[in-house]
């Protein structure tokens, strides 16, 4: 079973447990790198996870704080545990620096609008282990949700 498979069979679990959460879209540009990265799928997982939490906390209001502060925990602690399998030091210290990292850009962003930070932003998880010049990088770049806010 791919990564991706694994992916949305694990979230469908949380949705039977909590019923509170509902797994939120992934990004599809992201899952196509993804697939090309030769590195394990527990970190593919992790970064889909990650990423995803990381975009539900930036949507969180009065009308739906429950339910997506709900999905950005349960999301970020399948970070931590698709991380802890098969437990690599290197990539994980690098995944919570690209944590870090996201948050730093994305609270200049929302100070400033600089368009600017939108790439490294879009890019932050997979970094790590792909060039931001790849050109699906660039495509992922380029249909970040940012430029229209």
């Amino acid at each position: 079973m791919d990564f991706y498979t694994q992916y949305k069979e694990d979230n469908l679990k949380l949705e039977s447990r909590f019923p509170l959460y509902r797994c939120p879209a992934v990004n599809a540009d992201l899952v196509g790198i993804l697939t090309r990265l030769s590195i394990a799928d527990n970190i593919k997982k992790s970064i889909l996870a990650i990423d995803s939490a990381m975009r539900l906390g930036g949507n969180v209001d009065d009308d739906n704080k429950a339910h997506t502060l709900l999905a950005a925990d349960l999301l970020s602690a399948q970070f931590y545990h698709y991380n802890a399998e098969d437990f690599d030091q290197t990539v994980f210290s690098n995944l919570t620096e690209c944590v870090k990292r996201y948050n730093l850009l994305m609270s200049a962003f929302h100070t400033s609008q600089d368009e600017s930070l939108i790439p490294e932003i879009e890019a932050a998880f997979v970094l790590p282990f792909i060039s931001m010049d790849d050109p699906a990088v660039q495509q992922m770049i380029r249909h970040s949700e940012l430029y229209t806010k």
